[in-house]
This record gives C-alpha cells, structure tokens and sequence, in this order.
C-alpha cells in the first residue's frame, strides 16, 4: 500500500491583493490529508472517503470532486492505466484548503503508484490544473503550500520561492462560520469597479507589507512581522473582509499578549492568525473566551511519502 500526505495552509499575507500580481506569503500547519493507494486485480478505480461518506465509488463519479479531478488531470497527462483503490482520511479542520490537500496527496500517490517520477514543480503545475477545472477558479495557492511546504512567497504563475525562518509561533482562531470564498471575492470586486483609485493603491500597500514581511522573515524580525500583520488586517477590514467575530478574536488576541493578528484567507469567517512569541497560551485562551476555537499551530513539511 502507497500513504501519501499534505499539509493544510494559511494565508499569511496578500489576500485580495494577489488577484491583481501582488505577492502574497502562505504557510503549511501540522494537520494533514492522507491519501491510501492499493493496487486491484481488474482495471477499475475505487474510491472511499469516509469524512464525506463516500464509499466504494466507481470513476469517473461526480464525488469526491477533487480527487476524481486529480485522478483525470493526472491519467491524461502520464498516459497512466490500470485499477487501484484510493481512500483518504482528514485530520485538518474547517477552513484549512482540504481541496488543495486532497488534489496534492493523491497525485503524489498516484506519482509513486506508477513510478512517473514528476517533481514538485509538476505536481504543483497539475494540481493548480485540477483546480482550475474542478472549481473554475483559485490563484494555486492552496496547491502550492500543500505540494512544497514550509513558508513560501507565492504569485501566480510563477514557481513558489521558500522564505527561510527559524520559529513563528503562532495561534490560528477559527471563527465557526464557514462561508465560501467566491461570493466574498465578487463583492470586493464590486467595490474595486467603483473605486478603482482608492482600492488599487491599499492593493499596492498589501504588496509592500508582503515584501517587508519576507525582508523580516529572513531577518528573524519577528516583531516587524506582527506589526506589519496589524496593518495588513487593518487594509482589508477597510475592503469590507473582516466581521464582528473576525474582530472580536483579533482583538482579544492582541490584548492577550499578541505582537500581531490578522484574518486569513477570503474573509468574514474561517481563520484569523495570531503571532505570539512569548504568550502563545494566553492567546489561545483568549481567542476561546473571545468564542474561537484555538489551535497551536505548528509549520509542516509539504507533500511526503510515508513509511508504513
């Protein structure tokens, strides 16, 4: 049997500014997507996913969406043939890119089932492809913290750069509102059509902070990090992307000892990120009070294959 898996991902930097070329900086946590790959006897291809309550399905089916993309993107493109059996199993919560996770698993379960030796760049280039035709939208980030790892700088289009650090303690806060990304994107966009000269240049400061930010990475600077994720929650609170319980945990985690905190990804609900050097536990406790669910994160690895 082949175990593949991949990490979940935050934003930490550039939302809403990478849809128009700005950076943006992502980082992979320790909750995972497994993907299990056993061989059959016959030609088909089976697939279980007990966390959707999928069982047995025959490919092509319409569920699991992201893994029968994978599978198709990654057949047509290898040339690959022949029956297995794939099951995923999750540990990552709600709001962490188990889309891009899933996709990203299973092709590195399919690359080693069939021996096709495709590197990361490739892996990351098909699974920004399964994306694009599975949703019809998504810049790759997802795909690429979850194929490379770490903390990397990320603009679409280009191969995502790995940005050294040596710790970043940090307490994500999950809100409990689970509202997709899409119709949030299309409301901003309404906002950027009718002014235009007021969003460009807070795009063009989100860009900056991104950049100031790698600088502060690689200096260790963790104090102008947080600083400088204060300013960026500030920018997209002024676009309309933040909410009351979004705030409610921002401020409690400031309060509680926070050198910066700031929402993640699209908006209103899922995730905000509080960087805590010296107080980690105060903030967790305080975003809890505050009506979040904490967790400690740690920075993972990306895509691995494991030993069994």
């Amino acid at each position: 049997m082949i175990h593949t898996s991949a990490p979940a991902k935050l934003i930490l930097f550039g939302e809403h500014a990478s849809r128009h070329g700005k950076p943006s900086i992502v980082f992979a946590i320790d909750q995972r997507m497994h993907v299990f790959l056993k061989p059959r006897d016959d030609d088909q291809i089976i697939i279980n996913s007990p966390d959707m309550g999928i069982e047995n399905a025959k490919y092509p089916c319409e569920r699991p969406e992201h893994v029968v993309g994978a599978i198709k993107i990654f057949m047509e493109e290898t040339s690959s043939k022949g029956g297995l059996e794939i099951t995923t199993k999750s540990e990552m919560k709600q709001g962490f890119g188990t889309s891009g996770a899933v996709v990203v698993a299973t092709l590195g379960a399919l690359n080693e089932y069939f021996k096709t030796n495709l590197d990361r760049e490739k892996i990351y280039r098909l699974g920004y492809k399964t994306i694009q035709e599975v949703q019809g939208y998504g810049s790759g980030i997802d795909i690429a913290s979850s194929t490379y790892g770490g903390i990397i700088r990320f603009i679409k289009g280009e191969v995502p750069e790995e940005i050294p650090f040596k710790e970043f303690p940090v307490v994500v806060g999950n809100t409990g509102l689970k509202i997709g990304s899409k119709p949030i994107i299309e409301k901003v966009k309404i906002l950027e059509k009718k002014y235009p000269e007021v969003l460009d240049p807070i795009y063009e400061k989100i860009g900056n902070i991104t950049t100031r930010a790698i600088d502060a990475f690689k200096e260790n600077d963790l104090e102008t990090v947080g600083q400088l994720m204060n300013i960026n929650h500030g920018l997209l609170y002024a676009i309309g992307v933040s909410s009351d319980i979004l705030e409610k945990l921002v401020f409690a985690s400031r309060t509680a000892g926070a050198s910066g905190a700031k929402l993640s990804g699209a908006g209103v609900g899922d995730n905000m990120i509080a960087l805590a050097p010296e107080k980690i536990k105060d903030v967790a406790d305080a975003i809890k009070k505050a009506g979040g669910e904490p967790t400690i994160a740690k920075i993972d690895e990306g895509l691995r294959v494991e030993k069994e």
